[in-house]
Order: C-alpha cells, then structure tokens, then sequence
C-alpha cells in the first residue's frame, strides 16, 4: 500500500516511530474505549511503554469495536471512524498497514460469523476506509461478493 498523505502535506501526521499518537487518536472519542485499551496496556505490560506489539495491541481495539456492534452500542462509532479516516488520509504506509490489516481484517475475522462484514460498517467508514475496507474483502475473497450486494 502507498502512503497515504493528504494533497498538499508533504508529511505524514501519524508515523510508525510516533505510534502511541496513533492509538490515542484511535481510543479518544470513546471514554470507554479509552478506559478499556490504557487497563489493557497495564496489564499486558505494566508500566512498560517499551516493546509493545502493535498488531496485537490494535486486535484489542477491534474486539472492544465488535462487541460494542453486537450491543448496538454504536453511539460513538461516527467519531471513532472518522478518527480511523483521518489517520488513514494522513500516515505513512506502516500505519496504514497497521489500519488496514490490524484493525480492519481483526474487525472483519471476528465478525465473519456473527455479522455482515461486507455492509455492516458502511455508515461509518469515510471514503478512504471503505476504499480500505473493500479492498482488504476483495483481496481474501476477489470481487464476487461486490455484485450480491
């Protein structure tokens, strides 16, 4: 995947060496959401803000997500994905990667039996997400499952 940079920025805003910058803009909008990941980080590695395993640490934030759906607690779903769009239009290709293939792959695995993952998400993915979202079903899947929606 390439950078995804806004037109007219010549830097990337959320960066791999800045990655904790990352997940704050992921959990903020949500004060649960931010309750759950900071008990996570303590007790996945204590006080420790050293060697932590991002793909792992973003798979927490996409269970939280996918319970939170099951629930039909969505309330703050709008702003978490515009978070995730705003990432996304301004990073660098490790951190779209990050995205794209920790956190939204990580939503679409542990929906898969449970929710409809192709359409499920719509009203909240922004335009680069759900060009993300899509092509990340049409990698796994190919393109068939566009023409039964």
């Amino acid at each position: 995947m390439n950078s995804m940079t806004m037109p007219g920025k010549s830097k990337a805003q959320f960066i791999q060496t800045e990655i904790v910058k990352v997940f704050q803009k992921l959990v903020s909008p949500d004060i649960e959401l931010k309750n759950f990941y900071e008990a996570y980080l303590i007790e996945e590695y204590g006080t420790s803000s050293e060697d932590r395993i991002s793909y792992y640490d973003i798979g927490r934030i996409a269970d939280f997500i996918k319970e939170k759906y099951k629930l039909r607690q969505t309330q703050n779903f709008e702003t978490i994905f515009n978070n995730i769009e705003d990432i996304l239009q301004n990073c660098d290709q490790y951190v779209s990667e990050l995205i794209v293939i920790g956190l939204f792959e990580d939503i679409q695995n542990i929906c898969s039996t449970e929710i409809n993952y192709y359409t499920g998400f719509d009203k909240w993915l922004k335009p680069v997400s759900k060009k993300s979202w899509d092509e990340l079903i049409d990698f796994w899947e190919g393109k068939e499952w566009r023409n039964k929606q």
